[in-house]
């Protein structure tokens, strides 16, 4: 399944930060927008990996889809 994010990106004179309004608690920085955008990838990889593997047995994951302007 592929799924789309935004990645705002706010570059500093020491470096670049970047995160996933849809996920806040997606945080990465780098020296290039290609480095946030792996490093970015990797982090919501792992953020859906952790959901899957602590969420409770009684809970159920369902995936929807929600369209709203850009």
């Amino acid at each position: 399944m592929i799924r789309k994010y935004s990645l705002v990106i706010e570059r500093g004179p020491t470096g670049h930060s970047a995160y996933v309004p849809e996920l806040p608690s997606i945080l990465v920085t780098g020296n290039s927008d290609s480095e946030l955008t792996r490093r970015a990838s990797e982090a919501i990889k792992l953020y859906f990996d952790v959901l899957r593997d602590t969420r409770s047995a009684t809970s159920e994951l369902l995936e929807i889809e929600v369209e709203v302007p850009v």
